[in-house]
């Protein structure tokens, strides 16, 4: 599994009603898409990002994605985005799957000195907890080997948030549309 992300800061003219437009005409086209398991459409508001959350089924899913229609329709309107992608480790549609309304993206350092092999052990076991949490939808651990990075991906429903964050950096989203084509197949 792969997961993906890019961000777009939008241009000030750009309104949220355009943004909430864009997705409501775009969400079907990613509803029975391929080798997709889970596409949170993101969007922060106070900060004007546009930053949808994608999970492949694999490098084939996401390359025919990147190279494909839909995504050159992006690129068109907005320019190419630098596009984020992570091992993913972990990945678990949870109790509240499908009522989520709020997306948060934790992110920290591996330093070298780290071992590897424990490092994902314990996030094996952190996932395992994680995924049981009232109110949470998804969670996923994912790894970035170019920057060393460790990433945790998470959706709530309504105000039910993550026990406080302990990242080196958490991002926070509100989800305008959910996408889990392959887990309603």
């Amino acid at each position: 599994m792969i997961a993906m992300q890019y961000t777009i800061r939008l241009a000030g003219d750009f309104s949220a009603d355009q943004v909430r437009d864009r997705i409501e005409n775009r969400r079907c086209l990613f509803d029975d898409l391929p080798g997709l398991f889970h596409k949170s459409f993101l969007y922060n508001e106070g900060e004007g990002l546009y930053a949808p959350f994608y999970v492949w089924e694999g490098d084939e899913s996401a390359r025919e994605f990147l190279t494909g229609g839909l995504f050159q329709g992006l690129v068109k309107m907005f320019g190419r985005p630098r596009v984020r992608c992570w091992t993913v480790l972990a990945f678990s549609e949870c109790g509240a799957a499908n009522a989520a309304q709020i997306a948060v993206k934790e992110v920290d350092s591996i330093a070298a000195e780290t071992n590897l092999a424990n490092l994902v052990r314990d996030e094996e076991a952190r996932h395992a907890v994680a995924k049981k949490a009232p109110g949470i939808g998804c969670h996923l651990v994912g790894i970035d080997p170019d920057r060393w990075e460790l990433m945790r991906y998470s959706t709530w429903k309504g105000h039910d948030l993550p026990p406080a964050c302990d990242a080196n950096m958490m991002e926070e989203y509100k989800i305008s549309h959910l996408s889990r084509p392959v887990a309603t197949a």
